[in-house]
């Protein structure tokens, strides 16, 4: 190929490429209106009172009542609320996305047809102005490294009967109700803490901090020393306290034997006393069965009293299975809290002096032997 040959097809393919660009872009600002500030913008998310997901997998509800945000397939126990505000602050501030279709006769080619396989996830917000649903269908991955070029990533969302926009951020919304309820039984900082009792049937122990919030075990005898690290982890056995199974009311009910023999766990805090039963180990190791109650003094504050009232609402009746490693505070034994005082080591034995022996006598001096007497006739 001469050279003059190889510029005209550079030249030509240069061209073709410009007005490529240049087609889609003329059709861009003749058939898509302008995208929305945001994918909700016209939703006063604050007044939202229920959210209902639904995929072909499972369907989950949470409902406000009373001030309380609750799990329907989770037999109304508290949601996660922390997973909810994050879900509702991402559709809040979602930016409305580039929109990619406006004929509702191809929302199968984006997952978001009804009969689509799979079906998109739904997400029906209830609220002030009315219902709100959010459709989410298939994701667009980004193009290969290797491509020079290609369709940005997202995921495919349509709100109502709007057009279908191009999602850069996937909000990743589960629709199974194991993901809704909310796992964190207790939150008690462990300098809030001021006293922890275990028993376990007629035996049992107290620690509790002075007025220099120094750990004191209650009857400690002669020669026994308090093991500080561990005294200090029964201290912090609520401040994060999680379960990893909230069992079924019939569940439940079946278990209740595993509490004859429970170990009782109990922390003062603030005016508020926890209490908590630790069920029998399982068949398998994965974890204890925990029931819990939480009671305010006579003396508490107001404020107190009804956060006390509330937690007795939402743990009465329920069962959770609490994992293993965050449950061996909670069953800790006495003799991990204390530790036995080395007896110091017997004095040296005193070396017996050796028997004093008599003098000897001096030894007689040896008897002059006489010169020999010559014989007679020598000189």
């Amino acid at each position: 190929m001469s050279k003059k040959t190889l510029m005209v097809l550079i030249v030509v393919l240069a061209a073709l490429c410009a007005a490529l660009v240049m087609t889609g872009e003329r059709q861009r600002g003749a058939t898509a209106p302008a995208a929305a500030e945001h994918l909700l913008s016209g939703v006063d998310l604050s007044t939202v009172r229920s959210v209902t997901l639904a995929d072909n997998t499972a369907t989950t509800r949470l409902a406000q009542a009373e001030g309380v945000w609750t799990v329907a397939e989770q037999e109304n126990y508290a949601a996660d609320l922390d997973r909810l505000r994050e879900l509702l602050r991402a559709l809040d501030e979602a930016e409305g996305g580039e929109i990619v279709e406006t004929d509702a006769a191809r929302l199968a080619e984006y997952g978001l047809a009804a009969d689509s396989d799979p079906a998109p996830l739904r997400l029906t917000l209830e609220h002030a102005a009315g219902t709100t649903v959010v459709a989410l269908g298939k994701t667009r991955e980004p193009r290969r490294s290797e491509d020079m070029w290609g369709p940005p990533p997202g995921r495919f969302v349509r709100v109502d009967e709007g057009p279908v926009r191009l999602l850069k951020d996937d909000p990743g919304v589960p629709a199974a109700a194991a993901q809704w309820w909310d796992r964190q039984l207790l939150a008690v900082p462990p300098a809030e803490v001021r006293k922890v009792e275990i028993a376990e049937g007629d035996d049992g122990f107290i620690l509790e901090k002075d007025t220099n919030d120094v750990i004191q075990l209650a009857g400690m005898a002669e020669g026994e020393q308090l093991e500080s690290a561990a005294a200090e982890r029964l201290f912090a056995a609520l401040r994060a306290l999680t379960a990893d199974a909230l069992l079924p009311a019939a569940e439940a009910a079946d278990k209740e034997g595993d509490f004859a023999n429970a170990t009782r766990f109990q922390a003062a805090a603030n005016g508020l006393t926890y209490m908590l039963q630790v069920g029998e180990p399982p068949a398998e190791p994965d974890g204890r069965l925990v029931k819990l109650e939480v009671a305010a003094g006579s003396e508490a504050p107001p404020e107190q009293q009804a956060a006390a009232a509330a937690l007795t609402k939402k743990f009465a009746g329920r069962v959770f299975r609490v994992p293993a490693y965050l449950a061996e505070a909670l069953i800790m034994k006495r003799d991990a809290v204390v530790k036995k005082s080395e007896p110091p080591p017997p004095p040296p034995e005193a070396t017996a002096a050796p028997a004093a022996q008599p003098e000897a006598a001096p030894e007689a001096p040896a008897e002059a032997v006489p010169p020999p007497v010559p014989e007679a006739g020598t000189n």
